[in-house]
Formats: structure tokens, sequence, C-alpha cells
């Protein structure tokens, strides 16, 4: 067969279709692992396109044997469109991701069938329905499968990441944030694959600059330990980025920040979310203390490493106070770069779950649950504070003044071309921040 997977438009953030044939699509584009690793595991008896919207323009016209896409709740209604176009051809689409399962019997309006949570199980056998015309209506969950069985994402189908890789070595999340669809997406708690499969994919990939795309590395210590070392010991001089926890990088020793960084580590991203303890407890994100925010960076900087904070506004903690008193502590903790969030209550989250049951969700146009619109009834302050606080919050931390100063203090702290990659996403944030929030 014929099989065309297809990643629909991105609307908003720090690259997206807007960005389309621009320098900062090439230099900041975000590599997405799903679709690559959807080919992977096709058999090799079929043939397999990959659809990135954000770069490569669809022909509707193509002759296929299947269209997979695969879809986030903000690409839900691209996603729809696109597949209502191929199936008043005739042609059989399937879809899949974390609003398919969700939202599968919404899904299912607009396809063939659809597969819920991870595909390792399942894909295998809808391709093989599909060859015999017995395509059934959803496919999964079952997560049932040996993270050692995972092969190498298809790389030679990916065309426009020249600048930024990614892989994975970790799935599934033991916290149970409130606001994080991880955990409903990801049923069978945490698998990690073998150590020297992640080396050996880490050693082929072409990038020189890659993403660790696991929920967070220092889920399991020993495991990260473990894979520092094998980077050492094999001598890959790559740049890498990866998703840590407050807990876990202020209680680890020394050794395992000087592995991490002697292995590539020039950055980790840490979901601090807020810094009002009550709001954290309420969200359940129970592991961040805030207390323990400023120890914990200082440490990293000390390993030569930079911090990438992430912000979410709109708790029900919040007031219209909260945009100053967190504008001030995170330039108080010397945060290296901040992604900048308005709360979003995605489907199939308890978040998602309480807000309507409170009937405080104001659409559910899911093109806007983008993390930049407000689209439910904060509890402590209107719509428009939200909206209003969170682009006071990114206009002036990412005014230049405050770029250039971070930026310096960042290359003193990353030395060499490790620390170009926050510079440069400091960078990056402003223009993205500066289009989507209008200022």
């Amino acid at each position: 067969m014929k099989i065309l997977l297809i990643f629909p438009r991105i609307e908003h953030g720090a690259t997206s279709y807007r960005d389309k044939g621009s320098w900062a699509s090439i230099l900041f584009g975000y590599p997405i692992i799903t679709l690559p690793y959807l080919a992977a595991i096709t058999p090799q008896k079929h043939t397999v396109k990959i659809i990135n919207e954000n770069y490569d323009t669809i022909d509707f016209g193509e002759q296929v044997d299947l269209v997979g896409i695969t879809t986030y709740t903000m690409t839900a209604p691209r996603a729809y469109e696109i597949a209502d176009s191929f199936r008043k051809r005739g042609v059989k689409v399937v879809l899949g991701g974390y609003h398919p399962t969700a939202l599968p019997d919404e899904a299912k309006h607009h396809a063939d069938s659809v597969v819920l949570s991870e595909a390792e199980v399942t894909w295998p056998v809808l391709l093989k329905d599909r060859e015999n015309g017995k395509l059934k209506p959803f496919y999964g969950p079952n997560p049932e499968f040996d993270m050692a069985d995972i092969p190498p994402l298809r790389r030679d189908l990916i065309r426009h990441n020249p600048m930024l890789g990614a892989v994975q070595s970790t799935r599934g999340c033991p916290n149970r944030c409130e606001f994080c669809a991880i955990s409903s997406f990801c049923q069978h708690g945490v698998k990690q694959r073998p150590i020297k499969n992640v080396v050996e994919e880490i050693k082929n990939m072409p990038n020189k600059i890659f993403i660790i795309h696991d929920p967070h590395l220092t889920v399991n210590r020993k495991y990260a330990c473990d894979l520092f070392k094998e980077l050492i010991k094999h001598k890959i001089q790559k740049k890498w980025v990866a998703n840590g926890t407050t807990n876990v990088l202020n209680k680890v020793d020394d050794n395992f920040l000087n592995l991490a960084r002697k292995s590539g580590c020039v950055e980790w991203f840490v979901g601090f979310e807020s810094v009002n303890q009550e709001a954290l407890n309420s969200i359940k994100k129970t592991q961040n203390k805030v207390e323990d925010f400023n120890r914990m960076i200082k440490r990293v900087h000390s390993h030569g490493m930079s911090v990438q904070g992430g912000i979410i506004f709109g708790f029900d903690e919040d007031t219209p106070d909260t945009f100053d008193t967190t504008l001030e502590k995170m330039h108080e903790l010397e945060m290296d770069v901040v992604e900048i969030n308005i709360l979003t209550p995605y489907p199939g989250t308890p978040l998602f779950d309480r807000i309507e049951k409170e009937g405080r969700l104001i659409t559910k146009e899911w093109s806007r649950y983008n993390q930049v619109d407000v689209v439910f009834q904060p509890k402590n302050m209107t719509e428009k504070e939200l909206l209003e606080g969170t682009r006071k919050v990114a206009k002036e931390f990412y005014s230049y003044k405050n770029i250039i100063k971070r930026n310096v203090k960042i290359m003193s702290v990353v030395k060499g071309f490790g620390g170009m990659i926050p510079a440069g996403t400091n960078y990056n944030f402003r223009r993205y921040y500066k289009r989507d929030f209008s200022f």
C-alpha cells in the first residue's frame, strides 16, 4: 500500500505554519517524532510518505491507499478538514493522537478508523485489516508492548529539520498533574528503551543538536546516569536539551549534573508552572516546591547548563496581582528562558472534566486550545485580565534589554557553541510572543 502520514499545520507556537519558508522555520523548527516513528513500525512492503503541513503543501489529489493524521486538540479542526477532503475521494483515513484518544466518537465522524493511545500494537493490525478491506472503527488502547522493540525513527523521511533533531528514551510519567494529558494517553506507567538502542540512534542522527523527547528524563536517575555515561563513552560530540523536574534536579548529587553536562546537555526544560505553592498543590504538582526553585537553578547553572522554565497563568489561585509577582520572581530566580502559557484545559485531562463540570468552559472551538487564547472563565479574574496579564509578562520578559542581559549571563554559564542554543531561543520566543500576543 501507499501510505500518506500528515502532521496538520499549527497556527500558534514558536515555529508555526506562519513561519513557512522562513529562516526561523529552518533554525528553530521543532522536530516531530510521531510520524517518523509510525513510519518506522510500518512493514517495509508498504511505501510511506510524510507531509508536515508547517513546511509542505498537501496534494489532495495524490493517489494513496491510506491517510494517517496525527492530531492535537488545537489542530483537530484542520485535521478534520484534511480527513474529510480525502474521504470524499474514497480514500481511507485514520486519525490518532491526543485529541482522538480523548474524544474518539467525535474523531470517528471524520475518519474510517481511530487509533486510541499508543500505536505499537494496533498500527500493524490496522494495516493488515486495511489490506483485507476490513478496517475496524477503533483500535486500542493496547499498552502491552516492549520498548526494546521500538525501532529508530525513519529519519530519511524527515526533510525539514536540518538543525534540530529528536530522540525518545522514555514513555509515560508517574506524576498526575491535573492539566497534563500524558498520563491518560500513556496508560502503562513508565517504560524505557534499552540504553544501547538510544545511543545507537543518537550516533546515527545527522543533527548536531537534539531534544530528548521524554516527559522527563529525570524519572529514573540511574537510567539517566547510565545514558550519560554511554554518550560520553562513545564520544558523541552533540548538544542536547531534555525535560527535568525540580525535585530531582534539586536533590541529585553533583555527579549526575556533571555527567549530564559532559555528555552534551546545555539546557534543562523545567515545568515550574507557578511561583505560588497553593496553585501547585491544587493542580497536584506537589513535587514542585517553590522554596527549592532558587537552589535548583543555581545548581544547574554551577554545572554549566541553562534552565528554560515553564510558567502557566490562569490557575484558580491566580489573581490580577499574580503577573507582577511572577515576573519579579522570574528575574530573581535568573531563569534563562521561559515558556509563558495561558492555562488550557485539554480534553482527556482531569482539568477539562472539572472546568466543564463547573460550567466554566467558554468554548469548544478546538483551534483556540493553543495556550494563547483564553477558553475558560478564570476563578479570580476576568478573561481579559488573564490575557492582558500574560501578554504583559511576555512583553516585559522578552524586551530586548532583558534578552541581552540574560544572554550575556547564559554565555558565561554555558560555554562555547552550546550557549547559542538558549540564547537563540530567547530571540525566537520574543518573535513568537510578539506575534501571538500582539505587542
